[in-house]
């Protein structure tokens, strides 16, 4: 993005203080903690064993067999049919019950539509549908019945897709006082344009039907309708070829024609995982951390209520869209962005829209423990343990925040930043308890709720930073 200078923009949008709710990750929970597929394997092969089963198979043995064999929930066999000649059965236990499945090759392993590589895949995939299923029967009903215009795609797009389609510009030559061209840079929308968050849905849809496919997912994604995880292992949900737009097979029925090409060419950087967006690549914490924590250091730092005080949402728009479309390139200088409140907003949003917060339910849960411990030794000693539950994308990602926090506060008594100040700020988009509701007991919710544990946990990291991270 070249240098310019951000035009001023209306402070409103409704879009960031609802954020941070768009995301449930209550299904991923759930995934994992589905029973683990474990073959129950066959020393002795039987003679008639087909090449494209290995030690999982075991020739022709009765159901009463199975029962002696798969004892814990997760165990599975392959076996010959007794009751038809030339087929095979997948028995497996779950939930103490053992299910007998018809079992086909055609190339992939299947039982029903979904094909697989191995039968250890299926398996796998089978027992996460299980266990959804029993856990969540009635919730999964209920899921895709969420409103487009309260869906995440809807939420997360309607500015950006106004922002491209915009003729106008709020970014200009300093020196020309002339816009700088569509090529060359993000086109922003004009402050006027703000009132349009209020205009109809027809006003800011395309009325384009979206070509929805199957899609097997890398990674962790989650449904662009109902916010909720994309469960299993492979043909998770359906894609659009032509917008990108990501939803559950059942939720794609309801998403009305609202195809925006345009968007598939932007990188999917805010609301993406943060494990999967850096698979494949040689960064290990996101370029858009990297930068943001920079500039503010650059010239953030004495700045007086910096991550408190907040930027104008028009930019913080804007800027989000440089970033979805160039990626690092984009020019944070103050020449381009003049206010540092716009950067620190654009880091914040990026963190409050993590699908799984950098601090997860496990390691925050923990963290909650070490709270309550006496001794400074205690302490570091039950941080470090608790770090270790964290994804390596998590983990390195959250020890460049706090140690950056760290800094921030070190100049306290110019910019009133304190490590309580800046754990309050920053608690609600790097823990988000909301979505840990789901999962954790009535009684544990009530105890978060009355000691404020969220603000506690980010201080502690961030007052203990040289022990855990140095």
């Amino acid at each position: 993005m070249p240098k310019g200078t951000l035009a001023e923009g209306g402070r409103g949008s409704e879009q960031h203080r609802r954020v941070s709710s768009v995301w449930k990750s209550y299904l991923y929970q759930l995934q994992q903690e589905a029973p683990k597929p474990a073959a129950v394997l066959c020393t002795d092969r039987p003679p008639d064993s087909p090449p494209y089963y290995g030690l999982e198979y075991h020739g022709t043995i009765s159901r009463h067999h199975c029962e002696a064999l798969l004892t814990e929930n997760g165990t599975y066999i392959v076996r010959h049919s007794e009751r038809a000649e030339g087929f095979y059965t997948l028995s497996m236990r779950f939930n103490d019950v053992i299910k007998h499945f018809r079992l086909y090759y055609d190339g992939k392993h299947y039982v029903g539509e979904k094909r697989f590589d191995t039968v250890h895949d299926l398996v796998a995939d089978g027992l996460v549908t299980l266990y959804m299923e029993s856990q969540a029967g009635e919730y999964l009903k209920k899921m895709s019945a969420t409103s487009y215009l309260n869906s995440p795609h809807y939420t997360l797009t309607k500015s950006l897709r106004r922002h491209i389609r915009t003729n106008r510009y709020a970014v200009v030559d300093t020196e020309n006082q002339q816009p700088i061209s569509r090529k060359d840079t993000t086109i922003f929308s004009k402050p006027e344009d703000q009132d349009k968050d209020n205009s109809s849905t027809q006003d800011i849809t395309t009325q384009r039907p979206h070509r929805f496919n199957v899609h097997t997912f890398t990674g962790l994604h989650w449904c662009g309708l109902c916010g909720h995880f994309l469960w299993g292992f492979v043909s998770q949900g359906v894609k659009c070829q032509d917008c990108n737009f990501k939803a559950h097979k059942q939720c794609s029925s309801r998403v009305p024609n609202d195809c925006c090409p345009d968007l598939k060419d932007l990188q999917s950087i805010f609301g993406a995982d943060l494990t999967t967006s850096l698979r494949g690549s040689t960064e290990s914490v996101p370029s858009v951390v990297t930068e943001c924590v920079s500039e503010v250091e650059a010239r953030g730092l004495t700045m007086e209520g910096i991550y408190r005080v907040p930027g104008s949402q028009d930019q913080i728009e804007a800027l989000r869209l440089a970033f979805e479309r160039d990626g690092n390139r984009v020019n944070l200088t103050e020449k381009a962005v003049p206010d540092i409140n716009v950067v620190a907003g654009v880091l914040k949003l990026y963190l409050r829209l993590l699908p799984i917060p950098l601090i997860t339910s496990q390691c925050f849960l923990r963290l909650q423990a070490v709270c309550k411990l006496s001794t400074r030794e205690a302490k570091v000693s039950g941080i470090r343990e608790a770090l270790q539950t964290l994804p390596v994308a998590h983990l390195s990602t959250l020890k460049v925040i706090i140690m950056h926090l760290a800094r921030v506060c070190d100049h306290s008594a110019v910019n009133k930043m304190t490590a309580t100040s800046l754990s309050t700020v920053f608690a609600p988009t790097l823990v988000q308890s909301a979505a840990l509701g789901e999962n954790i007991q009535p009684a544990d919710l009530l105890a978060m709720a009355n000691s404020a544990q969220e603000p506690r946990v980010v201080e502690v990291l961030v007052v203990y930073h040289r022990d855990v991270f140095l």
